[in-house]
Order: structure tokens, then C-alpha cells, then sequence
């Protein structure tokens, strides 16, 4: 049957409890320290940004994509974008750090106190200005160019625990990347608009670097076995590369153009406060 792939989920249960458990604790933390965290006691638009990261988080884990990823590369490409440039800036787009923090001392029984705790500390090393940005863009580049080369993908199609690894390395490294770019304009210590827009083309041509790498190659690059349908594995290298270079893009060039939109916004604020203080 045409739709039978869609029915093989793997149903990880490490995800799957991953993703049940940091629900649980924004959750708590929604619950019991919205005022706290500045934001209102209704849902709004970060908790509908952090149900779609989980949800692309899932998907990437325990679908049909996770089912597949030894076997097509395009798919293990898909689920690369998934886990490096989807689930981690619509997750960060919800304050997840602080709310769940504050989650996970309220089912503990503990007074919620979101600043001056380690957490804080920790956010305010990462936040340490351009050079925190330097090493972490520099980390996410070379985890997603170390994963590419052949023998150290290979082992990812063999050896499931190393497999797991590079989900693990993405996914932590793609919040580290997006955490520079996603946070108040304002927020003490973080990157100016020209200090993200900078990470973002840095990350973004990376990436692009890597998929014309693969995708102009003349031999395919990995051991994966041979495709079916009359996919050819040279054919299934192209599709990833144009998965990684398209689809993989759109994430960075949403976030230049939001960047954009507030360099303007701010531009036009400047300008009506230089004439409405003219005398």
C-alpha cells in the first residue's frame, strides 16, 4: 500500500519520555510562575511555539523520518533540519530555560526563584556578549561538519549509540546557535541586531557550504544501502543535498528577514525621538 510507510514509528521511548518530560516541566512552570516569568496566565503564541518545537522534535525521533534514516539520506537530511533548525528556535521562542526551571522547582516543593540560581548563571556565560557567540557558532559548525564526513556518518548508519550521539549534539549545539539570535532585543549582555545577523549568515553558509559539497559530489559519499523504487543512491544524495540547501535554508533567511524588520523598526523609533527632541 502506497500509505503503509507512514504507519512505522519508531516510538523511542528515550525521545518520547525526553519530550513528555520537558512538557511536563513548562508546563508546571506556565502553571505556577507565568507572573514571574512576565508573561500572562493564558496560552499565547510561546506556548504555540513550543508545542510545534516538540512536536517537530517527535517527529524527527519516533515518525516514519526516524524509521527511515538509515536506509535514505534525504530522509536523514530531513530529520537533520529538523533536530538543527526547526525544533530549537521554535522552542526557544517560549522562554524554556526559566519556565521550566521554575516547573521543576515547583514539583520539587521548592519557593520558585527563576533569577540568581545556577540556571541564571549558567544563561549569563552563554550570553557573555560576542565572545560566548564566537565559541558557540564555532562549536555548531564544526559538530555539523564532523557528523558529515564519511566514516563518522557511516558510523551512525552501523552503531546506534553513535547515532543517538548526533541527535543528542544537534540538538543541543542548534539551541546553543538559535539561543544567540532569539531573545529581547534589549536583554543585558546579548548580541546586538549586526551581532545575530552575523551568527545567522555564519551558520546559515555553513550549512550551504556542506550541501554543494554533497550535492556536486560524482560518487555517492555514504554507505547507505540501495535505494528502491529506482531511486538511485547518487539520486538520493542530490535530494538530500537540495533538502539541506532549500528547506534547511528557510529557517536562516526567516531570521535575517525578522532581523531586518526590527533594524528598521528600531531606525524609524531613533529618528521620532531625535524630532520630537528638537526644541
Amino acid at each position: 500500500m502506497l500509505w503503509s510507510p507512514l504507519l512505522d514509528w519508531s516510538f523511542e521511548p528515550v525521545p518520547i519520555v525526553g519530550c513528555a518530560t520537558a512538557a511536563y516541566l513548562y508546563w508546571r512552570g506556565r502553571r505556577t510562575a507565568s507572573a514571574a516569568l512576565g508573561r500572562g496566565s493564558t496560552w499565547d503564541s510561546g506556548d504555540s511555539a513550543f508545542a510545534l518545537g516538540i512536536g517537530a522534535l517527535l517527529l524527527a525521533l519516533v515518525s516514519p523520518i526516524a524509521y527511515f534514516d538509515t536506509t535514505l539520506q534525504w530522509d536523514h537530511m530531513v530529520q537533520h533540519v529538523l533536530l538543527l533548525l526547526v525544533a530549537p528556535p521554535l522552542i526557544l521562542l517560549a522562554d524554556p530555560f526559566r519556565t521550566a526551571w521554575a516547573g521543576y522547582l515547583a514539583v520539587q516543593g521548592r519557593p520558585i526563584t527563576v533569577d540568581g540560581t545556577w540556571p541564571a548563571r549558567v544563561m549569563r556565560v552563554l550570553h557573555a556578549g560576542p565572545r560566548a557567540a564566537t565559541v558557540i557558532v564555532l562549536a555548531f559548525s564544526v559538530n555539523l561538519l564532523m557528523w558529515h564526513l564519511p566514516s563518522i556518518y557511516n558510523a551512525t548508519l552501523r552503531i546506534a549509540s553513535i547515532h543517538d550521539i548526533e541527535h543528542l549534539t544537534f540538538l543541543v549545539l542548534g539551541l546553543l546557535f538559535w539561543d544567540q539570535v532569539i531573545s529581547p532585543v534589549t536583554a543585558t549582555g546579548r548580541l546586538s541586531l549586526l551581532g545575530r545577523a552575523v551568527v545567522i549568515l555564519v551558520g546559515m553558509f555553513v550549512s550551504w557550504g556542506l550541501a554543494i559539497v554533497i550535492g556536486y559530489a560524482t560518487h555517492p559519499l555514504y554507505a547507505y544501502p540501495a535505494a528502491k523504487g529506482g531511486l538511485s543512491l547518487l539520486a538520493d544524495q542530490e535530494i538530500a543535498a537540495g533538502v539541506m540547501w532549500v528547506p534547511g535554508g528557510t529557517p536562516f533567511l526567516i531570521a535575517l528577514l525578522y532581523l531586518g524588520i526590527r533594524w528598521f523598526e528600531l531606525d524609524d523609533r531613533s529618528a521620532s525621538n531625535a524630532v520630537v527632541a528638537q526644541p
